[in-house]
């Protein structure tokens, strides 16, 4: 966000909210205030165009301020959220009105997903005697703007998140934004909302199946001709943008603009549904048959919750936990300390239980190359396997309670510069000690196998490719070392594997 007038204007305008045609509500009504900075300040319900223009200028209703006011801060931060296509498809033309609006399925799932960014990766900097240092703060102001067409105006749900760049520190004052954090998370983020959309799409009755990566799905039954046929005009626009050397996104809307079908209408928000039902009906679609058997399956699955723990029944989650199996299966030892076994597992919810599976799973194959892992990779990773009910709630917990019961180690590792927070588990741990160990025996145990001054003309005319000066000190190391063992680190790509082949030879 660049300019917070230009940015309040565009974003509360009536056109540019979802129209009336899936709520009876008032189209401003899809505009709404979050972050637990916000209600602390009043800003609850419909955004304002007034109340959002100052709180982008980093001012509160009350006449606090941002400390850092700068010519050239910032205004604040657009994460958007776009359903899967099939949503979309479902929402606007088979009229499914859960889906969408202030209490809709699309509205819960930003809703969770902000909280957890909100709860996770909100920070400031603040300086004291002299020194700069990054802080949690734990709290938010954001305004979510539900809007309903892509660019190509085909049906595309998508809620704008607009973070305000303020955020109260621990000194109790306003302080400015920083943002990394969020940015660097964004795939995370991004699987964190399909599962909280998926979740809430499966409450309301759907089936559903993975598609990609980052959690993406789509609903069963929604046919793929369908799909493609709201996905031609953005190929058509990203085609000509590549055959004119056009690479901004303003060029693009240009281009989106100029060959637009002159028979549609931006305005005119219902002929463009009645368009899109049009060019759904080509491929005998409407979406009313299975918008029908959503809504009967939702049913269903209420009166199940309504009869409590035993009403919704051992075998429903049963059933749920052996599809997940089959999907984990080979990740898993056997049995896997890492899930519960026995009794316990009897009182889970589905959720709950497929969590354990999804995080076990998720440890393993980061465990494959990693001695330690960034918790919200793990996170991610688990998340993305798709398993039924999981959201990042029930991931958060179950790590929670590994850690409890020691069966994960925490701790801090560099990604990029940044120190975050990390898992490792006691047998990778006790692994790691045993190679140290080793490494510290052997020293001063072996004899070199050619001396320091002439290995490198020789590690060179021994490889195949040119070896940079990290790698041939590296191999140098290793063939004139007096110690049994020689550890050699590097990050993927370094090129380890071309200099233990000149190593070799």
């Amino acid at each position: 966000v660049k300019s917070a007038s230009g940015a309040a204007k565009y974003f509360t305008k009536d056109d540019f909210v979802a129209g009336e045609y899936y709520t009876d509500e008032k189209a401003g009504d899809v505009s709404l205030w979050g972050g637990a900075e916000a209600s602390a300040a009043g800003l609850t319900g419909t955004v304002t165009q007034e109340a959002f223009a100052k709180a982008l200028n980093g001012e509160l209703p009350s006449g606090d301020k941002v400390v850092e006011q700068k010519e050239s801060r910032r205004p604040g931060y657009d994460l958007t959220f776009s359903a899967p296509k099939s949503v979309s498809v479902m929402a606007y033309i088979a009229g499914d009105k859960r889906i969408l609006g202030p209490d809709g399925a699309q509205t819960k799932a930003v809703q969770q997903t902000m909280a957890w960014v909100e709860k996770n990766l909100a920070e400031t900097r603040i300086t004291k005697d002299g020194k700069t240092e990054t802080v949690k703060t734990g709290n938010l102001v954001y305004a979510l703007f539900q809007h309903d067409t892509s660019r190509a105006l085909d049906p595309q749900a998508h809620i704008h998140a607009i973070v305000a760049n303020m955020t109260r520190g621990p000194d109790d004052k306003l302080h400015a934004l920083h943002a990394d954090r969020i940015w660097s998370s964004n795939s995370v983020i991004g699987s964190i909302y399909h599962s909280f959309l998926r979740d809430e799409m499966e409450k309301l009755g759907y089936q559903v199946q993975m598609t990609g990566k980052h959690g993406t799905f789509e609903i069963v039954g929604v046919p793929k001709e369908v799909l493609e046929t709201f996905s031609q005009r953005r190929e058509q626009i990203m085609e000509k943008a590549a055959e004119l050397g056009i690479v901004s996104p303003k060029g693009r809307d240009t281009i989106t603009v100029n060959t637009r079908d002159p028979k549609l209408n931006v305005e005119d928000r219902d002929g463009l549904v009645l368009d899109w039902m049009k060019k759904a009906a080509e491929h005998g679609f409407d979406g009313k048959k299975l918008l029908e058997g959503a809504l009967g399956a939702s049913a269903k699955m209420a009166e199940r919750e309504n009869a409590g723990p035993l009403g919704r029944g051992y075998t429903a989650i049963a059933d749920a936990v052996k599809v997940a199996m089959e999907t984990v299966s080979g990740m898993l030892r056997s049995p896997d300390p890492l899930v519960d076994r026995g009794f316990v597992r009897m009182v889970q919810s589905a959720g709950q239980a497929n969590a354990q599976l999804a995080v076990a799973s998720a440890i393993r194959i980061h465990g494959q190359r990693e001695a330690a892992f960034e918790t919200d990779r793990v996170a991610k990773t688990a998340l993305d396997l798709g398993l039924k009910g999981v959201t990042i709630n029930h991931i958060d917990a179950r790590i929670d309670q590994l850690l409890e019961k020691e069966k994960l180690l925490a701790g801090k590792i560099q990604v990029n510069g940044n120190t975050v927070a990390a898992v490792t588990t006691p047998e990778a741990l006790q692994t790691e000690i045993r190679i140290l160990s080793m490494v510290e025996a052997g020293k001063g145990g072996a004899t070199p196998i050619v001396a320091a001054a002439d290995a490198p003309d020789r590690l060179q005319a021994a490889s195949p490719f040119e070896l940079n000066p990290g790698q041939l000190a590296a191999a140098t190391l290793l063939v004139s070392s007096t110690d049994r063992i020689v550890v050699v680190q590097g990050v993927a790509g370094a090129g380890k594997s071309t200099m233990l082949q000149a190593t070799a030879a």
